[in-house]
């Protein structure tokens, strides 16, 4: 476990804005709604990171790393497990899951800027992209929140909504 939040039963909570990163049989959890769960994970190695990303970019100025933050921007986040993983395996190949990004508010337009979880999908995306990252799977635009919980041995992705469990 490589991680300073607590861990119950192999399972690490991951708090909103939070991040952490597991090895082998750790499983990391968060409970996104409009927020998005972004996983980044080494096959081989069974090493996987996992961001609670609250907003697309920080654009306050002031960096998040370091602080219990880490996973609130999209931009950061991903950045920051990156560089914590490559700190355990410095020739990690990566691999992307994400589950979330609802939109929440039925008032709320679709194309709206205030529909946050579209603007988080949007932004990482294109970091994936940018960072030639591949994204293996994804469930998203939900209508409520889900408990979203990655195991990092078996590199599978447990959505739990309303309506049951799915495996991506």
């Amino acid at each position: 476990m490589i991680s300073n939040h607590t861990i119950e039963n192999n399972q690490i909570l991951i708090p909103m804005a939070g991040l952490g990163i597991g090895i082998n049989e750790i499983r990391l959890q968060t409970f996104v709604g409009s927020c998005v769960a972004i996983c980044l994970y080494d096959k081989s190695k069974k090493i996987c990171g996992m961001a609670h990303v609250m907003l697309p970019k920080n654009n306050t100025g002031k960096s998040t790393l370091g602080t219990k933050f880490e996973g609130k921007y999209a931009d950061e986040a991903i950045n920051t497990i990156i560089k914590k993983m490559k700190k355990i395996y410095p020739d990690i190949i990566l691999q992307a899951k994400i589950v979330g990004g609802a939109k929440i508010f039925d008032s709320i337009d679709n194309n709206s800027t205030l529909n946050i979880g579209k603007r988080n999908i949007a932004s990482i995306h294109l970091i994936l992209k940018e960072k030639k990252i591949p994204l293996i799977s994804e469930h998203l635009s939900l209508s409520n929140g889900c408990w979203a919980t990655f195991d990092c041995n078996s590199q599978k992705f447990f959505v739990k909504e309303n309506n049951g469990e799915k495996i991506i």
